[in-house]
């Protein structure tokens, strides 16, 4: 609930900053893309920091100052002094997001058991995944019938709500497990007290996958918008979301059961063969029939590959581990928008999106020499 409540407060305001910050202070497009983008900022410096923390803090401590960050942060919103300090306000939310997300997702894999991790892996993350779709569905609705202010309101509510969940928690049952050194034993030096280089790979991966994934955040409205049917594009997350829940309970256990393989190929397919069919739609039904193998595809993916690289390293690894994916992951949704938005008017949207399938499966051939290959040949 703790991750939910940050991530509610982080993909609601970040559809929703933009339209205001136009309004409010009568900047362009490209400054109000730098508050939208500023966040990310934040949470990028924030995850370097936080997977090296998890190693010195308990998650309890790490927890509450990232809430203690967060709400006064949300509080700030209903100011108005000026753009900087909106910025200033959009980087501190950032920074706690990051934070909490980091420890958040690193805790949950000592309370779950080993045999069932990437289930309870899958599970968790679905915390994320309804966050991404809920929250732009329910800020783009409140904007329609209530004030910016009214949402700041209920953004307030929402992170105190999460930092009361934080207090409650028993420290004693979520235990990071930390590596004791010995004074003649050399620690975790450089970029690896920050991050863990063992699985740089498949964080490239998961990077280049959200770029593909961006391209439906970012252009995906616009697209709509030129088709006519701008009023099915707010209901795709909400199937995107729905299929995720549904199908994350089986995928999970299939990789328990078997291993994730049979998950990341055919993911990587099904969310290469949606995007197909956005970049050739022409009607809202084909829009949300896209968004079932959207879900599937890349929902499923995006859970194997982090419970993936849990598996990857040993306990005391896995804060620097999760840092390292979640940057990637980031840089991958807070940089495509950018980088997809500038070529849009050379390849047009068709052609934006069939690029973006092919991306997809570049995954394929990626997968398999990064990973793939070698799952099956090591004792588990």
């Amino acid at each position: 609930m703790i991750n939910f409540a940050s991530m509610l407060t982080f993909y609601s305001l970040m559809v929703s900053i933009g339209p205001y910050v136009v309004d409010t202070y009568h900047v362009s497009t490209a400054v109000s893309g730098i508050v939208v983008g500023i966040t990310v900022i934040g949470s990028l410096i924030s995850r370097m920091a936080s997977g090296y923390l998890t190693t010195i803090f308990s998650s309890k401590k790490l927890l509450l100052v990232g809430m203690f960050l967060l709400v006064p942060a949300l509080l700030l919103y209903e100011i108005q002094i000026g753009i900087g300090f909106l910025i200033a306000v959009r980087l501190i939310q950032g920074i706690a997001i990051g934070l909490v997300g980091t420890v958040t997702n690193t805790a949950v894999v000592f309370v779950i058991p080993k045999l069932r991790r990437s289930e309870g892996i899958s599970y968790f993350s679905l915390s994320t995944i309804v966050a991404t779709a809920i929250g732009p569905f329910f800020a783009l609705l409140m904007t329609q019938f209530v004030s910016f202010s009214v949402l700041f309101a209920i953004e307030v509510i929402i992170g105190v709500f999460g930092l009361v969940v934080a207090l409650g928690i028993d420290a004693n049952r979520i235990k990071f497990e930390i590596k004791h050194v010995s004074a003649d034993e050399p620690g975790d030096k450089g970029i690896r007290k920050f991050l863990e280089p063992k699985v740089f790979g498949l964080s490239f991966l998961m990077m280049m996958i959200a770029v593909a994934y961006a391209s439906l955040q970012s252009d995906l409205a616009f697209f709509a918008d030129k088709l006519g049917i701008g009023s099915f594009a707010s209901y795709f997350f909400l199937v995107y979301a729905g299929v995720i829940l549904l199908s994350r309970p089986f995928s999970g256990r299939l990789m328990d059961i078997k291993n994730e393989n049979f998950i990341v190929y055919p993911g990587l397919v099904l969310l290469a063969f949606g995007l197909w069919l956005i970049s050739g739609m022409h009607s809202g039904l084909m829009l949300l029939f896209a968004a079932i193998f959207i879900g599937v595809g890349f929902g499923n993916f995006q859970s194997t590959i982090q419970a993936t690289i849990a598996k990857l390293v040993p306990g005391h690894r896995l804060g620097p581990a999760n840092s390292t994916y979640f940057i990637f992951f980031d840089l991958g949704l807070g940089v495509g928008p950018y980088v997809l938005g500038s070529l849009v008017p050379a390849l047009g949207f068709r052609h934006l999106f069939l690029a973006m399938a092919v991306l997809a499966l570049v995954g394929l051939p990626l997968y398999f020499v990064l990973h793939g290959r070698y799952v099956g040949k090591v004792a588990k």
